[in-house]
């Protein structure tokens, strides 16, 4: 949640992301940087970028073509974690890392990313002992740690990445090819004066894009999968209203359909949102230094004190996304899945382009089926980002282009 506070530096001093605005302790220090790529990830720029995600979407989905012609499952964390991995480096860049491009969605990169994750848990316990940790183990030989940690080879391997867009971007030869595509980057590597924007060293912008690929992949692949599990899992007449819902505005498979006439069909709006309400971004603490007399809301909140909002989401443990039908406006005052005020996610509009764009095509030409995954497969663990704590297997059937709705769907409550 945005707040006046500035953060608890030695948790937020991480050297796989040294020089990252979202390391920015002050507020004076971090709203400047943030500003300077808030055009570049509003809602108009999205809906410019809803291209290059789409191909990116496309191209999933005809990976899982293959699939409905055999009875074996594919695993749909790996899928949904290379499809949003790459639309997140095509929207930077307009090039992907190429995760889609491996067999059977296992890209080595996210193979090893996985392992960078789970080495992640150490900052929220040891802050101060992780960063002198970090910065030892990785300089220690190439060696050891293809050996035994993984986990640093992938995070060398985006910011390597991440570094050769950003240095092509920054050079003279990008600004000399006027084919040369746009990213978000090229207003903090041209900053302008007269708009206050600060230069900042291509290290910090490098370690900006590591962030957004790490942040806006993660979260967007875990919420996917709380959508597609408890819609297979617990609302199978839910999904029923969602796919005739789709049938209405979906009609070639090679055609889609975009984010703004998707988000307004109510039942896959509500499963967006409930899927997010149950998702946790960063489930951990996320410490703010406060001072000691302060008051929140009018209460005093002590220490491992947490609410899950039981008096505004009933049941809040549940997916009811049928909940989100009535258009209370007191539900979406209390959804902060991506935070609020001066912290709000700058990625949140690109998240909303993802999921819609992907749920909708998704759902409206497969059928899936559960495979071998069960709720314990969904218990999510705190990995800084969550983690599930097993695969999302299904089994995949085409839908056929002409299938038609069984009855009308049923009017939207005002």
């Amino acid at each position: 949640m945005g707040t006046k506070y500035d953060k608890h530096a030695p948790f937020y001093a991480q050297p796989a992301v040294a020089g990252s605005f979202v390391n920015e302790v002050e507020r004076k220090n971090y709203l400047p940087r943030k500003m300077v790529y808030e055009q570049e990830f509003n809602r108009d720029a999205i809906r410019r970028a809803e291209p290059r995600i789409a191909l990116c979407v496309a191209k999933f989905l005809q990976k899982l073509d293959s699939y409905t012609q055999t009875e074996g499952p594919v695993n749909l964390s790996n899928a949904f974690l290379c499809m949003t991995v790459d639309a997140v480096t095509r929207f930077m860049y307009q090039k992907t890392y190429g995760a889609l491009d491996a067999d059977d969605f296992n890209s080595e990169f996210l193979i090893l990313e996985k392992d960078f994750v789970k080495m992640m848990q150490w900052p929220l316990y040891l802050p101060r002992t992780s960063a002198f940790l970090f910065t030892s183990i990785e300089r220690l030989p190439a060696w050891v740690h293809k050996r035994w940690l993984r986990g640093i080879v992938a995070q060398k391997g985006l910011w390597n990445m991440c570094e050769e867009r950003i240095k092509y971007t920054h050079s003279g030869l990008a600004k000399q090819n006027p084919d040369c595509p746009r990213t978000v980057f090229d207003t903090t590597l041209n900053p302008d004066p007269e708009k206050q924007h600060s230069v900042m060293p291509i290290k910090h912008v490098v370690a900006d894009a590591v962030g957004f690929v790490m942040a806006g992949s993660d979260t967007s692949a875990f919420t996917l999968q709380v959508a597609v599990f408890n819609l297979l899992y617990s609302k199978p007449d839910f999904l029923d209203h969602i796919k005739r819902e789709l049938r209405g505005v979906i009609h070639d498979k090679d055609k889609m359909v975009q984010w703004d006439v998707l988000e307004k069909l109510p039942y896959l709006r509500a499963t967006v949102k409930e899927s997010l309400r149950l998702s946790h971004g960063a489930p951990g603490r996320l410490p703010r230094v406060v001072p000691k007399d302060t008051v929140l809301c009018g209460t005093l909140i002590k220490a491992g004190v947490s609410s899950t909002f039981k008096s505004v989401f009933p049941d809040p443990e549940r997916f009811l996304p049928e909940r989100w039908l009535e258009n209370d406006p007191q539900l979406d005052r209390h959804m902060v899945s991506f935070s609020r005020g001066s912290r709000i996610c700058l990625g949140m509009n690109l998240a909303y382009c993802v999921l819609y764009l992907t749920l909708a095509h998704l759902l409206r030409w497969y059928d899936l089926q559960l495979h071998e995954t069960t709720e314990a497969d969904m218990e999510w663990k705190d990995s800084f980002v969550s983690m599930m704590k097993g695969s999302l297997r299904v089994t995949v059937k085409r839908i056929p282009s002409d299938a038609t709705p069984k009855k009308s769907l049923p009017t939207e409550k005002a």
